[in-house]
């Protein structure tokens, strides 16, 4: 791992020789592939993470959260060796809405613990009996808890070795009105492995702007937490950009390293944070879509929106004091499936693109070729360029919102992506498909 490191920071050196512009090198579409059916009447969002990760113990396992269209919130598990599939539902129809899919960490123990939560409402938490295993959990407890006044939504754990193994949430919390300027990105702990936890802790504040933001985070699993967020929601308004900071020891740092605050002087002004793209100089709103670390450095993906029918994929990284901002491609508009009559409800919801987190080189993302949404995996090169080949080609149905399952050891990738009819994120009719992608 340390070589790959060493490697992909040499490569971001020889880039930084180059012109900043890339040039896309010829598509294959020789080795598309159509993808295996992972799991029949699936769907996620993309702000509660990891929804996927891999775990080699007794066992060579994925662990993938979904919900289904009855709004049954649910686990599975693909043992690589045997391929055996499993599904357990973690809460039966709860809502029909994607944002409810359930974000997973494994325990030290090989224990799962699932968090799943309410599109405004309460977060959940369910852990698995035995290591490795989904087929029988404890019963669900309330984490978060909805009052007359609070609600809450999405759910990102994080552990921390260096702390004793203290596990943070991350998430949503609204209140207490339903007014923009009352929308919060919190956290909380435990130090039980989720038996009992702190209060709310109010991470960000947007100090009374009309505009809720949204959050995506990273960590070393040590000590460093990485947090990317908007100040907004790109469809209130033509002015939401894109910033980043770290937690590491107890305090919140700057992507350059000067210091924000304290635990205890939380919440911190989205105003003073660093912005890593800003749209009130362009006028161009802007959307986050993943971050990871490379050798303590951020790595992270956002979309760009000039127009609703132009939504343009960006890949940054901090590099010699500094964030190199790449444009990768115009993916096409947005990814609702419309009947006559419709009217699109999100038309900044994108197809998406990821990174690989073992090896931030490798992308994958969605974009319309000849009126669907196939899937594209993309290397970046040392001359600045990238090599572009299609997971998926000439599909019937779209292909959106790619994840690459959480630690997948770094020869490969395993990729999952919803396959089928989204409408909205209250309807919709999709699958989850695998693909193997080796290095």
């Amino acid at each position: 791992m340390i070589i790959r490191h060493a490697l992909f920071l040499m490569l971001n050196l020889l880039m930084l020789a180059c012109s900043t512009v890339t040039e896309e090198k010829t598509i294959d579409n020789s080795g598309a592939m159509k993808g295996e059916l992972l799991i029949q009447d699936g769907a996620w969002c993309w702000f509660s993470d990891p929804r996927a990760v891999y775990h080699r113990g007794t066992k060579e396992q994925i662990y993938f959260g979904y919900i289904n269209g009855s709004g049954d919130v649910c686990i599975g598990s693909k043992d690589l060796e045997s391929e055996q599939l499993n599904q357990f539902v973690l809460h039966d129809t709860l809502e029909v809405d994607d944002h409810n899919v359930p974000s997973i960490l494994v325990l030290p123990n090989g224990k799962l613990l699932a968090f799943y939560n309410e599109h405004n409402g309460n977060v959940y938490l369910r852990k698995s009996a035995n290591s490795e295993d989904i087929s029988s959990w404890e019963g669900s407890r309330i984490v978060a808890r909805e009052t007359e006044h609070y609600n809450y939504c999405y759910s990102n754990p994080v552990q921390l070795k260096e702390e004793n193994g203290r596990i943070y949430l991350i998430g949503r919390k609204v209140g207490p009105t339903r007014s923009f300027d009352n929308w919060w990105q919190y956290m909380k702990y435990s130090d039980d492995e989720g038996q009992t936890w702190s209060d709310d802790i109010v991470l960000l504040d947007n100090e009374g702007r009309k505009n809720p933001p949204y959050l995506k985070v990273a960590t070393d699993h040590q000590s460093r937490i990485d947090f990317l967020f908007t100040d907004g929601h790109p469809k209130i308004g033509s002015d939401v950009s894109v910033y980043h900071m770290y937690y590491d020891e107890g305090v919140f740092f700057q992507t350059n390293g000067d210091t924000l605050a304290g635990m205890d002087q939380l919440p911190i002004p989205i105003a003073s944070v660093n912005k890593l793209y800003d749209a009130s100089e362009t006028n161009i709103r802007a959307w986050i879509w993943d971050i990871a670390l490379i050798s303590g450095h951020p790595v992270i993906t956002y979309s760009r929106y000039p127009t609703e029918d132009d939504h343009i994929y960006h890949y940054a990284y901090w590099q010699n004091g500094e964030w190199v901002d790449r444009e990768v491609v115009n993916s096409g508009s947005w990814i609702a499936s419309l009947r006559q009559g419709d009217v699109v409800r999100e038309a900044h919801y994108s197809g998406g693109i990821v990174l690989d987190q073992q090896d931030q080189r490798h992308i994958y993302l969605a974009r319309e070729i000849s009126g669907k949404f196939e899937i594209e995996h993309r290397q970046l090169l040392p001359d600045s360029q990238w090599t572009t080949s299609l997971i998926t080609a000439r599909s019937t149905a779209n292909n959106v919102r790619p994840y690459v399952v959480y630690n997948t050891p770094p020869e490969y990738a395993l990729l999952l992506w919803m396959s089928g009819v989204y409408r909205h994120y209250t309807e919709y009719e999709t699958d989850i498909k695998i693909a193997k992608v080796i290095y």
